[in-house]
């Protein structure tokens, strides 16, 4: 009785705003792909709605982005991907994403300004992708080798908040495959699924209105 008590104050007393926000993505690949040579940043964007629960320093923030993110990669050893893609030596690879990002903060007040370190973990569904700008080629490769189309992973970042407008800094580190394992043999029970191991990564710098 006397948690649910304490509970209940503790919800009373705190303060709930909600708000929208944008940014820039600057995403990559991380990979061990042999396939793979090489892999380079990408810019794109990311906006939606956001949630902050406040209490005394610490605040969680649950986030719905619209989310662009991919990397430009060079293919290296990959026959089976090369059956689909052809002669392609440079690949621009973009997925749009749902993101949904908790965010637990922990700020200290400096006058008109909160400076806070934040943490936590995220999903990602995509929504659709391209490769070269082209979605069919994406959805050829998709369908012979199969991409991932789930992800989650785990940011970390800092921001300052500044009257009703938010700055923030975060890294997010995907934990899931860009592609499923795929295996054409029985007998070799070997993957031939270049983007097995490829993983997101990203980097966003956000701007935030907080009502």
């Amino acid at each position: 009785m006397l948690l649910v008590v304490f509970l209940f104050v503790n919800v009373a007393n705190s303060q709930l705003r909600f708000g929208v926000k944008g940014g820039l993505n600057v995403s990559s690949l991380s990979t061990t792909s042999s396939a793979i040579d090489q892999v380079k940043a990408a810019s794109s964007y990311q906006a939606g709605l956001l949630m902050q629960i406040k209490l005394g320093g610490f605040a969680f923030q649950p986030e719905l982005l619209y989310s662009i993110k991919g990397g430009d990669l060079q293919v290296g050893d990959a026959p089976k991907l090369r059956e689909y893609i052809g002669a392609i030596t440079s690949l621009d690879y973009k997925t749009q994403n749902i993101d949904v990002p908790l965010n637990f903060q922990y700020g200290i007040d400096m006058g008109l300004a909160r400076i806070y370190a934040q943490a936590g973990p995220y999903l990602s569904f995509q929504l659709a992708g391209a490769l070269n700008g082209n979605t069919e080629l994406y959805d050829k490769v998709d369908d012979n080798l199969s991409f991932n189309k789930f992800d989650w992973g785990i940011g970390l970042g800092v921001g300052v908040e500044l009257f009703s407008f938010q700055i923030a800094a975060k890294y997010d580190f995907g934990m899931n495959s860009v592609g499923n394992e795929t295996v054409v043999s029985s007998i070799t029970n070997a993957n031939v699924n270049p983007f097995y191991d490829v993983k997101n990564r990203n980097l966003n710098i956000s701007l935030a209105y907080l009502f």
